[in-house]
């Protein structure tokens, strides 16, 4: 599939199963072709919805809503040829039931991607409609294939706003422990933190350091899991100068990474670094505590 007839798709709810998508596409008669999926990713400041009865599904279908901070709604990034995107229009009723928008997505690796999702047009939404047991089997088969977690599904199935499926956070500077900024992150920890580490460069910034994105290198740091996800996620954006995901000009940038901790893998906040950093500034050992030049 070339580039320039890809759209990048963020898909969360029934088309995270592949045989669904083949069974409509037989059902309509339509080629199924035309769909690649890339991997797991983040739609932050959203959560999920069930507020919509779907005549097909025989009950509630999944939408996503705006949220405030620590929401996230775990999905798949898919490239859609343009077939595959005009028979992914017309599975989800684009634009009358259904409609296309233009959200952010955060990569396992913590980088971002423009991509369109579907969100339920205003006139269709109703109060709260159960999914049937098929249709939350569908999703939560797909997320845990894809190793995501399935706390925003169950949240929405019980109507729950307070769905925060992300409840660690990855430091690796000055929020440590026993650094000068430690203080601001234990107060919002319910345990005491666990040696981890992520995929990533790390940089000597000088007062602090700041990581970007690798798939080669590894930084080394430690996971706390939050008591409070919304007030410890805004008072950890205060201190990395974080303004939001629609804003420019921040410090750093807050995303969702896949951390390693005791032999197993878990999914966290960290923040990388707003912009490029000189490579001479690399601290090859990936550890702030025994910088390197």
């Amino acid at each position: 599939m070339n580039e320039e007839e890809r759209t990048l798709y963020f898909g969360y709810g029934s088309n995270l199963d592949h045989n669904d998508w083949l069974a409509w596409c037989e059902e309509k008669g339509v080629d199924p072709s035309g769909v690649e999926e890339i991997g797991p990713c983040w739609l932050p400041d959203y959560r999920l919805k069930f507020h919509y009865r779907s005549q097909r599904r025989k009950g509630g279908a999944a939408d996503v809503v705006p949220a405030g901070t620590g929401h996230a709604v775990p999905g798949v990034l898919f490239a859609l040829s343009d077939q595959a995107l005009d028979n992914m229009d017309r599975k989800e009723g684009h634009p009358h039931f259904y409609k296309r928008c233009d959200v952010e997505v955060l990569l396992p690796d913590g980088r971002s991607s423009k991509a369109m999702t579907y969100m339920l047009v205003p006139n269709r939404k109703q109060e709260y409609v159960a999914p049937t047991t098929h249709y939350e089997s569908l999703i939560e088969s797909g997320l845990k294939k894809r190793n995501l977690p399935i706390e925003d599904l169950k949240m929405a199935i019980e109507n729950s706003d307070t769905s925060y499926p992300v409840r660690y956070v990855f430091v690796y500077g000055t929020l440590m422990q026993g650094e000068f900024r430690s203080q601001t992150l234990t107060q919002h920890a319910s345990n005491p933190p666990q040696l981890a580490e992520v995929n990533g460069t790390l940089y000597n910034l000088g007062d602090y350091p700041g990581m970007l994105p690798s798939k080669s290198g590894k930084v080394h740091g430690e996971i706390y899991e939050l008591d409070d996800v919304f007030l410890g996620l805004q008072s950890l954006d205060r201190v990395e100068g974080f303004y939001g995901f629609a804003a420019s000009g921040s410090l750093f940038k807050r995303t969702i990474v896949k951390v390693e901790v005791d032999g197993r893998h878990v999914w966290a906040w960290t923040y990388i670094y707003g912009e490029a950093i000189d490579a001479s500034l690399k601290i090859p050992s990936g550890r702030w505590r025994t910088t390197e030049s």
